[in-house]
């Protein structure tokens, strides 16, 4: 991916297409990426509707600022994943695949943090918002599986790397 992409203000249409197609990124790192990203939306948009009835929950409250902050790590992550695969590809090297490494790591950890903020506002959070936080369970669970198979398949890498040296 070339310096003057940001996936996060990319129109949607152009980053299916760029996902789609033939470059070597973005791909499924920067989907996963992006689909906590929309976990965290989904979340959010829970949680504001909540407040308005609720103005005076804390966890409510605290949980925006939060969700927001998700949200835009995503969308750096999924900036991230695809510059750091695009230097694996052209490199081949130990230093890049350990970066590739470091950034899905990096998704993981905000996947985790997002999966408990979810957890903490579901009891507070409306009936009439359920819909919401089932589709931010299921986007989240589908970015942890692509993290996670990303990141196996980039330690098998490493593991081929480190045998060759």
């Amino acid at each position: 991916m070339n310096d003057s992409s940001n996936i996060g203000q990319m129109q949607v249409e152009d980053l299916i297409e760029a996902i789609g197609g033939r470059r070597v990124s973005p791909g499924a790192g920067a989907a996963g990426a992006v689909t906590l990203a929309l976990a965290a939306a989904c979340t959010a948009k829970a949680v504001a509707i909540s407040l308005g009835h609720q103005p005076d929950s804390a966890v409510l409250q605290r949980s925006q600022v939060t969700l927001e902050s998700i949200a835009g790590f995503a969308l750096a992550g999924a900036d991230r994943d695809a510059d750091t695969f695009a230097a694996f590809i052209k490199e081949h090297t130990a230093g890049a695949i350990a970066q590739v490494i470091r950034a899905g790591d990096r998704l993981g950890r905000l996947i985790d943090v997002l999966s408990h903020v979810i957890q903490q506002v579901t009891p507070h959070v409306e009936s009439n918002m359920t819909g919401d936080l089932v589709a931010a369970r299921a986007l989240t669970e589908a970015a942890r599986s692509i993290q996670v198979a990303n990141s196996t398949e980039a330690r098998d890498e490493q593991a081929k790397l480190d045998a060759k040296s």
